[in-house]
C-alpha cells in the first residue's frame, strides 16, 4: 500500500510553540560545529541473510535501560539492510543527513520511561518527518507498549495540514534548523494523536517489532481513528505491510 493511504488519516490536533524539555541532555548547539563532527550516517545495503536469532526465552522485566538503535532491516526474503547511527561527542541523533527512504528508529528507556523517535519519508516526494513519542508499557512479560500521540519535530508541517498550502511549511523548530534531534530530547512541535499498539520480541542481539500483532492491531482499530481524524499506523505499518522487519541492538 502506497504511504499516502497511511499520511491520508493522519490529521494534527495542534502546532505547538518550540520549547525544549528534555531527559537530563543538553539542547543541540552551535550547528556549523555539530555537522562538522558527523561521525556516521550512511546506509549499507546488504543481502546478507538474517543472522539475528528470535528467543523464546521469557521474561519477568521489560526492555532494560538503554538507547536501542534500528540497525538491520530485512525484508521477507531475508535480505537484510544496515543502518549506522548518528553520534557527536558521546550523544545519539536522530539525523535527517540520510539516504531517501531509509526510516531508521531509536528506542529510548530510561527512569522506567520509554520513548520512540523516528525519521521517515512518508510520501511520494520523501519527504523526511522526524517525530517523538511516549510509549506507555501495557505488559512487561510480552513486551507491549501503546502510544497515545506523535510529537512532530524535524521536516514540514504536512503532516497536521495536508492541502497543498501547507505541504512546505517548515517547521519551527530547533530539530528542522540543524536537521538533528539528540535522543532524550523532548523537544515540541506539531502534536498528532494516536492510538498505535507495539510489541517487541526478544532475538538474540536485542529487539525486533512483532509485525504480525502490530498489523492485527492496525486492522482493529483503523476505521475508528479515521473517523476521529488520528494518526493510524505512523510508525512500523508500511514496513509491516511489506514484510519487512525493523531490528533494535543496545548502543551502550
Amino acid at each position: 500500500m502506497k504511504k499516502t493511504l497511511v499520511l491520508l488519516v493522519m490529521l494534527a490536533l495542534q502546532a505547538c510553540s518550540d520549547t525544549t524539555a528534555q531527559l537530563s541532555v543538553t539542547d543541540i548547539h552551535n550547528d556549523n560545529d555539530i555537522n562538522s563532527k558527523l561521525e556516521t550516517n550512511t546506509t549499507q545495503s546488504s543481502s546478507d541473510t538474517d543472522t539475528d536469532t528470535d528467543t523464546d526465552t521469557d521474561t519477568d522485566s521489560s526492555i532494560p535501560a538503554g538507547i536501542y538503535f534500528s540497525h538491520k532491516k530485512c525484508s521477507s526474503q531475508k535480505d537484510c539492510k544496515n543502518l549506522n547511527h548518528e553520534k557527536i561527542d558521546g550523544k545519539y541523533y536522530l539525523s535527517r543527513n540520510q539516504g531517501s527512504n531509509g526510516a531508521t528508529y531509536y528506542l529510548l528507556v530510561k527512569d522506567n520511561a520509554y520513548y520512540l523517535y523516528s525519521l521517515q519519508f512518508l510520501d511520494e516526494d520523501l519527504r523526511a518527518v522526524g517525530s517523538w513519542s511516549q510509549m506507555k508499557e501495557i505488559n512487561a512479560v510480552d513486551l507491549s507498549f501503546e502510544i497515545e500521540s506523535i510529537e512532530q519535530v524535524m521536516g514540514s508541517d504536512y503532516m497536521g495540514r495536508y492541502d497543498d498550502d501547507n505541504l512546505n511549511n517548515k517547521l519551527n523548530t530547533l530539530a528542522n534548523q540543524s536537521g538533528l534531534l539528540e535522543i532524550g530530547s523532548l523537544l515540541e512541535g506539531s502534536k498528532i494523536s494516536t492510538h498505535e499498539t507495539i510489541k517487541f520480541l526478544p532475538t538474540e542481539n536485542g529487539y525486533k517489532v512483532d509485525c504480525n500483532d502490530y498489523i492485527k492491531n492496525y486492522e482493529k482499530t483503523v476505521d475508528q481513528l479515521l473517523k476521529q481524524d488520528m494518526a493510524a499506523g505512523y510508525h512500523f505499518y508500511y514496513e509491516c505491510a511489506n514484510g519487512n522487519e525493523i531490528y533494535f541492538k543496545n548502543l551502550k
